[in-house]
């Protein structure tokens, strides 16, 4: 019969255990010394473009009704998440109470654990609570730490206040830094959808730089339509001719194409000597979800430098 192994002492047990504890803490003590934590990634700088909207970053889903109407978020249980999960549901919970719970909402922001993210949260939190307390909602927006969301805190406000205030709404694009023109570009579009005259007004006042100019004409031609094309197409009529009337139709056929898609392609015709305009926004639109479609519209414009800006923005993304 096979000699049986003396069991360790308490002692010889004991000695052991040390030596292994101190082994595993001298090498974390080692990584802790020589790890050096990478550095954030720089801010991207925004190309200044005709016609944008600022991007929404991936990941936040929109609050779905209230109660038992739909998802309901509560501080216990984004505390019971971990990593990326726990953040999208901080965020979420600050929406929920932005439009009646300004600081709740901020402390929800506060809970993110990547600065970027508490950013954006922020932004939005101050324009969930701007149709409250406007002012109290601007307050919010210089604390922000990242000029992107800070900027888009001001945007969202005005937004906010669109057809509701519009004179402040417009004007209020003027602090939105590097949102400016996008600003105006859709709260005058949101103007014109209750107030054409106003919003005509607006852009007659030939403010700023052309790219600001064009583009406060063509957000009425792409909001307009969302809504109604007839009165699109009549709006786009009292738009002075030339380039302004072109970025008008332009606008026209990307907002009636967000319904419509390439079924609205035929109604260019409507636009007369401007209907390439008009196609070329189809194409721009129809880009986002169908690429190859969008490029099949682009044989379709006639003026050969419009058909080449076509092609260029389904390959490149670039409107320039």
């Amino acid at each position: 019969m096979p000699a049986r192994e003396a069991p360790l002492s308490d002692l010889g047990f004991g000695l052991t255990y040390l030596a292994c504890l101190g082994l595993c803490l001298g090498a974390v003590a080692a990584l802790e010394q020589t790890w050096v934590p990478a550095a954030p990634p720089p801010e991207v700088a925004l190309a200044a473009v005709a016609i944008a909207v600022p991007p929404k970053p991936d990941g936040a889903r929109p609050i779905q009704g209230s109660g038992q109407e739909g998802a309901r978020y509560t501080e216990e249980g984004c505390r019971g998440r971990q990593g990326q999960l726990r953040d999208l549901c901080f965020h979420q919970l600050a929406i929920q109470r932005a439009p009646t719970d300004l600081d709740g909402g901020l402390q929800a922001c506060a809970e993110l654990s990547e600065g970027a993210g508490r950013a954006e949260c922020q932004a939005d939190v101050a324009e969930g609570y701007a149709r409250f307390d406007r002012d109290a909602a601007l307050g919010v927006c210089p604390t922000i730490l990242r000029r992107k969301w800070r900027d888009q805190c001001v945007f969202g406000i005005a937004l906010a206040w669109a057809t509701t205030d519009s004179e402040w709404a417009f004007r209020l694009c003027d602090q939105a830094g590097q949102w400016h023109d996008f600003c105006r570009h859709d709260v005058n579009g949101e103007i014109s959808q209750i107030d054409v005259d106003l919003a005509l007004t607006h852009c007659a006042e030939e403010e700023g730089d052309l790219l600001r100019r064009k583009s406060c004409w063509h957000g009425i031609g792409k909001y307009v339509a969302r809504q109604d094309v007839d009165a699109a197409f009549a709006a786009c009529a009292r738009v002075p001719e030339g380039l302004y009337r072109e970025n008008c139709m332009h606008g026209l056929g990307w907002g009636a194409s967000e319904s419509q898609g390439a079924a609205f392609l035929p109604s260019c015709e409507r636009a007369g000597p401007l209907a390439d305009s008009c196609r070329l926004g189809v194409a721009y639109e129809l880009s986002r979800v169908d690429p190859t479609g969008a490029a099949d519209i682009c044989p379709q414009v006639g003026r050969p430098e419009l058909r080449a800006q076509c092609q260029r923005f389904i390959s490149t993304g670039s409107i320039r």
